[in-house]
C-alpha cells in the first residue's frame, strides 16, 4: 500500500466515527431539553436506547455478513451517514414519545452500519500497510464527542433552535459522505470473499465479545447519561452539561492521537490493560469524593488512560481468530452492543430509583474488572 492511499483511506475511517459521534454528542447535550420538551424520564430514554441498540444489532449483522462482502465498506459507511444525520433531526422533531420509539428504529439502522463497518476498513488498512490503525480510528469518536459537546454548548448557549442545526448537520453529512467514499480503500484493497453463514461464535471470540459487553456496557453510562447526570445530579447549567463528555473525550484524543508512540514506549500490554485500572481506579475515588471540579480533571485522565481500550481489544481479537475480519469484528460488535438490551434499562432504573452517581460507581468497577479480564487474555503482537 503507497502512502497516498494509507492517508486518504486513514481519512476516510477518522470521518466516518468522528461524524455520527458529532451528531450524537450534540444530540445528548440537547437530551435534558428534549426530555423536558417530551416530558419523559430515565426509564423513558432507557427503552429508547433498547429500542436503538436492538436495530443497532440487527443492521450491523446484515451489513457485515451480508452487505460488506457483496458491496465493500466505503459504500455502506457512506449510505449510513447520511441516515444517521436525518434520523437524528427526526428524534429532535419528533411530536411525542411514540414518535421518538419508533425514530430510533432508523436511527439504530445507520450507526450499525457506520462506525462497525469503518472497524471493518480500518482492520483492512492494518492488514495492507501492517501499521496500527485502530487507535486513530478510535481517535474518531473522541474527537467527535469532544467537538460536539464544545458546538452544542455554543448552540444551547446562544439559544439556537435544535431542528435547524440538526437540518444543517443533514447538508454536511452529505459531503462528508461523498468524502469518505472517494477517500476510502480502492476496490482491490477493499474487502473481499463471501459472507460467512450465521454460526456461534469461536471461544476466544466468546471472551472478547463479553469483554466489550462489560467495556460498551459501562463506557454507554458516559456518553448517554453524563450530561443528565452533571446537570441533575452535580447541579450544572444546561449548557455546561456536555463538559463531562467534552474532558473524557479531550483526553481519549490525545492518547488516540500518539497512540503508536505510547506503544512503542510503554508496550500495548501496558497501555491496553495497566492504564484502565488506574484510570479507573481514579475515576472512582474522584466520584466519592463528589466534586465537580475533581471528576472533570479525572474524565480527562480517565479519558486518556482508556482511550486505547477498545481499539487494542479489537485489535487482539482479529489477530487471535481464524474467521474473516469481516464477520469477526461484527461478531465483536454485536455482542459487545448486547449490553444494550439489558443496560439501559437497568440505568434507567436505578437513575430513577437512587441516583445517577449509582451508575458512575458501577462504571469504574465494571472498567476495572475487565481491564482484569483483558490482562488475562492479552497475548503480544507481533508486526
Amino acid at each position: 500500500m503507497n502512502k497516498k492511499i494509507y492517508y486518504s483511506s486513514l481519512i476516510a475511517v477518522i470521518l466516518c466515527s468522528f461524524f455520527p459521534m458529532f451528531i450524537v454528542s450534540c444530540y445528548f447535550t440537547f437530551l435534558p431539553w428534549n426530555m423536558n420538551r417530551l416530558n419523559i424520564d430515565e426509564s423513558d430514554v432507557g427503552f429508547f436506547l433498547l429500542l436503538f441498540g436492538i436495530f443497532f444489532i440487527l443492521s450491523n449483522q446484515i451489513s457485515a455478513r451480508l452487505l460488506v462482502p457483496k458491496f465493500g465498506t466505503k459504500i455502506i459507511m457512506s449510505i449510513a451517514i447520511i441516515i444517521i444525520a436525518i434520523s437524528n433531526l427526526l428524534l429532535m422533531i419528533s411530536p411525542s414519545y411514540f414518535y421518538l420509539l419508533v425514530f430510533a428504529a432508523p436511527t439504530g439502522i445507520g450507526w450499525g452500519s457506520s462506525a462497525p463497518i469503518a472497524g471493518i476498513h480500518a482492520n483492512l488498512i492494518e492488514k495492507h500497510s501492517r501499521k496500527i490503525v485502530l487507535p486513530y480510528y478510535h481517535m474518531g469518536f473522541n474527537l467527535g464527542i469532544f467537538i460536539g459537546g464544545i458546538s452544542a454548548g455554543i448552540f444551547i448557549n446562544n439559544q439556537f433552535q435544535p431542528k435547524y442545526i440538526f437540518s444543517i448537520l443533514i447538508i454536511i453529512s452529505i459531503l462528508v459522505s461523498f468524502s469518505i467514499y472517494n477517500l476510502g480503500l480502492p476496490k482491490a484493497l477493499d474487502f473481499k470473499g463471501k459472507g460467512d453463514k450465521l454460526r456461534f461464535p469461536e471461544k476466544n471470540i466468546l471472551f472478547f465479545g463479553l469483554l466489550l459487553f462489560m467495556i460498551f456496557g459501562s463506557t454507554g453510562i458516559i456518553i448517554d447519561w453524563s450530561t443528565l447526570w452533571l446537570t441533575k445530579d452535580l447541579k450544572s447549567p444546561m449548557y455546561l452539561g456536555g463538559l463531562g463528555l467534552m474532558f473524557f473525550s479531550f483526553g481519549g484524543l490525545f492518547a488516540n492521537l500518539f497512540s503508536t508512540q505510547l506503544i512503542n514506549f510503554f508496550s500495548e500490554k501496558i497501555v491496553g490493560c495497566v492504564f484502565v485500572l488506574i484510570g479507573s481506579s481514579l475515576l472512582l475515588l474522584s466520584i466519592i469524593v463528589f466534586n465537580l471540579y475533581l471528576i472533570l480533571i479525572s474524565l480527562l485522565v480517565y479519558g486518556f488512560l482508556t482511550a486505547n481500550f477498545v481499539p487494542l481489544v479489537i485489535r487482539q481479537a482479529v489477530r487471535q481468530s481464524t474467521e474473516n475480519i469481516s464477520t469477526t469484528v461484527g461478531n465483536l460488535i454485536t455482542m459487545g452492543l448486547c449490553s444494550m438490551f439489558i443496560g439501559p434499562a437497568i440505568i434507567g432504573f436505578v437513575a430513577e430509583t437512587y441516583s445517577l452517581t449509582v451508575n458512575m460507581y458501577a462504571l469504574c468497577i465494571l472498567i476495572f474488572i475487565s481491564g482484569l479480564i483483558f490482562l488475562n487474555l492479552f497475548k503480544p503482537i507481533n508486526n
